[in-house]
């Protein structure tokens, strides 16, 4: 699973071997100001479009850079029941969607860095 952190500037998504090899994406490092906001939303999956290049196994893994019309998402999923949903600008993605146990305190955790970020 993803790990998602942030320190005083960044969040931080580091990816497991696994993920980064059957996904072909990388370790990201984003600045707290490109990120416009994040949300728990469970009903993602129907949004994101098609896998290109990456992991779909059904009911299993997505993982990888999915595409529909002209918006880019970031998926990491291994059959976690919930979804953590970051939009950003400025980067390579427009959102960034993570499988989590628990979206709560990720979802808090990244609101606050946010906050912190914008009153600095």
């Amino acid at each position: 699973m993803a790990a998602i952190s942030t320190d005083s500037r960044n969040l931080i998504i580091t990816l497991t071997r696994f993920e980064r090899f059957f996904g072909l994406l990388p370790n990201l490092s984003i600045p707290l100001a490109h990120v416009r906001g994040v949300a728990h939303n469970d009903a993602i999956l129907s949004d994101i479009g098609m896998r290109a290049p990456g992991l779909a196994w059904p009911r299993k893994a997505l993982i990888g850079t999915f595409r529909k019309w002209k918006f880019k998402d970031f998926v990491v999923w291994r059959n976690e029941p919930h979804f953590v949903v970051i939009d950003v600008t400025g980067e390579k993605w427009d959102r960034i969607v993570i499988g989590v146990g628990d979206p709560a305190p990720t979802v808090n955790a990244i609101a606050t860095a946010i906050t912190q970020t914008l009153r600095q």
